[in-house]
């Protein structure tokens, strides 16, 4: 059976592709060979795909269980990195489920577009906020925009819940709606990260280097890698404080609790 597995060893994960029976190809190597822990990560055939799995929209219950209480003050933080990285000019927030991000930037004079999957996602947002700009529309669908309108795209949380395909294409239109030395900021799960592993709306998970590598495919240039390292050593401060240090010397995609990258459409 072709699948992934995901092989714990000590203070790393080895990913190996199972090519067929008995036959196995390494793509990461590990840091010690101690306590090994196989876990199966099954391979979807295309067949198998649905039409829903192509996009995974949100649920109402699912927005209550992301957002909970959450309003646009929580996305300050994101929006000073995506004003330090990012171009003037008009924005896009893909997948920008209840519109907070887009209210953010609206209220810092930012010209914010979001587009949403979901219509119970969009009505609930223009009902919070008429005045910000949030539409309904599936990202497996040619984004509603001229080619070189758009100066920095934010894809928070999002490209983890599209299936590979959709997201190639995806990569593509923000590629082809951006301005030169347009900027799109990219955040979401590392697929070493056991707590994403198992969460079912992610049909997804990317590692460090293959966000990067299908990036240059869609012609972006300049990508920089923001990415947080696993708590493997635990979360007291000193274990937080060695393992940042360690995934600054050492930033190998299996030490990596997410898959984020910055890059830029070329001049």
């Amino acid at each position: 059976m072709k699948g992934l597995m995901a092989i714990e060893i000590g203070t790393g994960i080895a990913e190996w592709l199972v090519l067929g029976a008995g036959s196995l190809v390494l793509t990461d190597i590990p840091v010690s060979v101690l306590n090994i822990k196989v876990h199966s990560m099954p391979i979807e055939s295309k067949n198998q795909q649905t039409a829903s799995q192509k996009s995974n929209i949100h649920s109402p219950g699912d927005f209550q269980k992301s957002y909970g209480n959450r309003d646009w003050n929580w996305y300050r933080g994101l929006l000073a990195t995506s004003i330090r990285y990012g171009m003037p000019g008009t924005w896009l927030d893909l997948g920008a489920g209840l519109g907070l991000f887009v209210e953010c930037a609206r209220r810092f004079g930012i010209d914010c577009i979001g587009l949403e999957g979901s219509e119970y996602a969009v009505k609930l947002a223009k009902k919070r906020r008429p005045d910000i700009d949030i539409r309904q529309h599936c990202l497996d669908d040619k984004f509603p925009f001229e080619n070189n309108s758009i100066s920095t795209i934010m894809c928070h949380q999002t490209i983890e819940h599209v299936c590979p395909e959709v997201a190639k294409f995806m990569l593509k239109e923000c590629y082809r709606v951006l301005i030169k030395e347009g900027v799109i900021l990219i955040y979401s799960p590392c697929m070493y990260d056991k707590k994403q592993r198992v969460e079912e709306r992610h049909i997804n998970l990317y590692k460090p280097s293959r966000l990067r590598t299908e990036l240059k495919e869609a012609g972006f240039v300049n990508t920089e890698a923001n990415n947080s390292s696993r708590m493997i050593l635990g979360n007291c401060r000193i274990a937080r404080y060695i393992m940042q240090g360690v995934f600054k010397l050492f930033p190998f995609d299996f030490l990596s609790a997410s898959a984020n990258c910055i890059a830029v459409k070329p001049a």
